[in-house]
């Protein structure tokens, strides 16, 4: 006799259906990059063939799971980029990351340290400390919040 727990087998349907609509838009995508698609578009997946921009992410005439598909195609193709990119550039990202990590843990000491000996300081000015201590180079902000963008995407919440 078998115990119960051997007898199923979790799978999540949600993820499922999910890759198996981005296989169908990558399919989609592919045949009208090739021209043998041959019908007209609809509205709602007319991304596929001009791309997403910062308001059609807003619109609502684009259907979610394609605005998913081609956000998650952007950050793969930023990935491929970044993997590819020369022993310079990589270093130079690698420095720029320490840079700002050391900085801000020196400047979150030193706040800490202030606040300890003087007292803590106006709500406001704190904040403004903080933000300026958490302050990270222009790009990675972009892609930072890219991220944010996606990790709300994840749990799918719009499907």
């Amino acid at each position: 006799m078998w115990p119960s727990c051997y007898m199923y087998i979790y799978v999540n349907t949600t993820e499922a259906e999910l890759q198996k609509n981005f296989t169908k838009l990558s399919e989609l995508q592919e045949k009208v990059r090739n021209g043998t698609e041959t019908e007209p578009l609809p509205p709602e997946l007319q991304p596929l063939i001009t791309g997403l921009d910062d308001q059609d992410s807003d619109s609502s005439v684009i259907d979610p799971v394609v605005r998913i598909f081609l956000k998650r195609q952007k950050r793969m193709q930023e990935v491929k980029k970044r993997r590819e990119a020369s022993l310079i550039e990589r270093f130079q990202r690698f420095a720029s990351k320490k840079y700002y990590s050391i900085r801000r843990g020196f400047l979150m000491t030193a706040i800490a340290l202030r606040n300890l000996a003087v007292g803590l300081p106006p709500l406001e000015q704190l904040t403004r400390e903080v933000a300026y201590a958490n302050m990270k180079e222009p790009e990675t902000e972009t892609e930072a919040s890219q991220d944010e963008r996606l990790k709300d995407e994840v749990g799918h919440g719009e499907l």
